[in-house]
């Protein structure tokens, strides 16, 4: 399911012209209005439609990239989830710390 959601988000990228693409350095999300409660509520809707759900269907592309982006933005706020040395189960939104998992950087197209 990981290689077709990545598979399409890869055509989605290719659709997308080259300038309209922001750079992965400096926050994308410098203007939003979500406060950090808002974004993990948003995460957590997407986290439950993505995992375990058929990778065939559109919907669940949206949510695991959705989860995606509300990741990179909480993490842009200083706020991580779960440790390096924590089993998935054990993972929890907190501010970061040195040992904490990020979300790893990706382009997200211009709009």
């Amino acid at each position: 399911m990981t290689r077709l959601l990545f598979r399409l988000f890869g055509l989605a990228l290719s659709l997308v012209p080259a300038g309209a693409i922001a750079q992965s350095s400096g926050w994308r999300f410098p203007d939003a209005t979500e406060a950090v409660p808002e974004l993990i509520e948003l995460w957590q809707a997407s986290n439950a439609l993505c995992r375990g759900a058929n990778g065939g269907d559109v919907k669940v592309a949206a949510a695991c990239l959705s989860r995606s982006v509300y990741g990179l933005a909480l993490n842009e706020r200083n706020w991580c989830l779960g440790t390096k040395a924590q089993a998935n189960a054990q993972m929890t939104w907190h501010e970061c710390r040195g040992d904490s998992l990020r979300f790893p950087a990706f382009s997200v197209p211009a709009y």
